[in-house]
């Protein structure tokens, strides 16, 4: 259509809008009339019927009806355009907000048309439409945005969200009727399972690399100046076999991780006294802690306690803690040992470790999986030691993760609290630990009780 066709179409709409707006003053004034009683109502209806009729009258009278005709077909297309375009932005919002991931679509004019709640609260914004740029400042972000608009082919990228924890989103920009559709994939956790792969690897290395260097230097010695010297023979032996015995404990303890990693999808079926596995670690550690000045003392539960688990899996549990205990006591000090059974969950997680005043202090090192328990038993073990900073807290259960600062350096292969964790998770369970320094310690775990006698 030309210019002068456009304008002659401009032109008779306008014109129908100002017959319409002097029909409907006319009709309001003949209302208002009978209304305060200067004319009755029929005289002010008939008046209306005849204003409206000869509004419509002049109107066609003064224009092409074909031209009309067309104004209204393109009126109508342009209204189910319209509908369709309503239509289409319903449905992005709804596709939008139905992805599992964060997700947002972003308009011709780079404004958030749709973002899901992951998004929102991703980028903390609450507003309806706001422009890109003032949700995410990530520049990688908006030239994947671009490009993809201008390419017409999806842009794959990684943006790194920076917060008191880092975020790490692999994303995908891609082109969506007018717009971009963009999909951010969290992959946080794998990131930190690739760096803690790697710390693994090098803790490993160096923890087996010291009683290494340490054996091979006192085999050469023994094989050079001291080959004739029984004194330094025998002395060098002694030390010799306190470092084979580490590295024995430290591939112990790794092969029992691996073993419970393997495992830990997949929830123990069989059913353990807890109990008696705590009496067994009493009774394998008391000589330990008479050693160094220390009284186990165990409360609670006194008859069976018939948790959801594997024994020799729970007794490491409970010889982990008891130990780690009993390492960071003093002479004169005790250490406490509960166990409670039958109670819900809520009181359950009170008393594994919310039982200081401050809530701070506590971490929750492993949380409490999906379980159809009713009832769950308790075990904590606590101890009046140097006690542990609030900010090493969460850190407890890595693996070769050890708390020196203030408590001195104590023999062990850094992965006691590591193997608690796992079991914990595998047994579907809770591991809190409440620290204060100059207060102690104390070590809570959570187990689902059997339902079978």
């Amino acid at each position: 259509m030309d210019q002068s066709g456009i304008e002659t179409k401009r032109d008779l709409r306008k014109r129908g809008r100002d017959f319409r707006v002097i029909g409907g003053v006319a009709v309001a004034v003949l209302l208002a009339l009978a209304l305060i009683g200067q004319t009755t109502w029929i005289s002010a209806c008939l008046g209306a019927v005849v204003i409206v009729a000869a509004c419509i009258g002049w109107f066609f009278g003064t224009v092409d009806p074909a031209l009309v005709l067309e104004v209204a077909e393109d009126d109508a297309v342009a209204a189910e355009a319209a509908r369709r375009a309503e239509a289409e932005r319903k449905f992005r919002i709804s596709l939008v907000e139905a992805l599992p991931e964060a997700a947002m679509y972003i308009d011709a004019q780079d404004k958030v048309e749709a973002a899901n709640q992951i998004a929102r609260s991703q980028f903390r914004f609450t507003a309806s439409g706001p422009m890109l740029a003032a949700v995410v400042r990530r520049p990688e972000l908006l030239d994947a945005v671009d490009a993809a608009r201008s390419t017409g082919e999806a842009q794959r990228f990684e943006i790194v969200q920076r917060d008191e924890t880092d975020r790490h989103f692999a994303c995908i920009a891609s082109p969506l009727g007018q717009g971009v559709l963009i999909s951010l994939h969290d992959f946080t956790d794998i990131k930190r399972m690739e760096l803690a792969r790697v710390d693994f690897l090098a803790n490993a290395s160096h923890e087996l690399r010291t009683p290494l260097t340490s054996l091979s230097g006192f085999i050469e010695t023994m094989r050079g100046p001291a080959r004739d010297d029984s004194d330094a023979r025998d002395r060098f032996l002694e030390i010799m076999q306190g470092q084979a015995d580490r590295m024995r404990r430290l591939i112990s303890d790794l092969l029992s991780l691996s073993r419970i990693e393997l495992v830990e999808h997949r929830p123990p079926e069989g059913k353990a006294d807890l109990a008696a596995v705590v009496t067994e670690a009493h009774e394998a550690l008391a000589p330990v802690a008479k050693a160094r000045g220390v009284e186990l003392r165990v409360t609670g539960a006194t008859g069976a306690v018939n948790v959801t688990g594997a024994r020799d899996e729970l007794a490491q549990v409970v010889q982990n803690l008891i130990d780690n205990a009993i390492k960071y006591s003093e002479k004169g000090d005790a250490v406490d040992i509960e166990v409670r059974a039958g109670v819900g969950a809520s009181e359950a997680s009170a008393i594994a470790g919310r039982r200081w005043d401050d809530a701070g202090r506590m971490s929750i090192v492993a949380a409490p999986a999906s379980s159809n328990a009713r009832s769950f038993a308790v075990l904590r073990v606590s101890d009046a030691g140097p006690g542990i900073e609030r900010q090493y807290l969460p850190r407890l259960s890595e693996r070769f993760y050890r708390v020196d600062q203030g408590r001195g350096l104590k023999p062990g292969t850094g992965l006691g609290l590591a193997i608690v964790k796992h079991v914990v998770q595998r047994h579907r369970g809770a591991f809190v630990v409440e620290s204060e320094p100059g207060r102690g310690s104390a070590f809570g775990v959570v187990l689902p009780m059997s339902e079978t006698p």
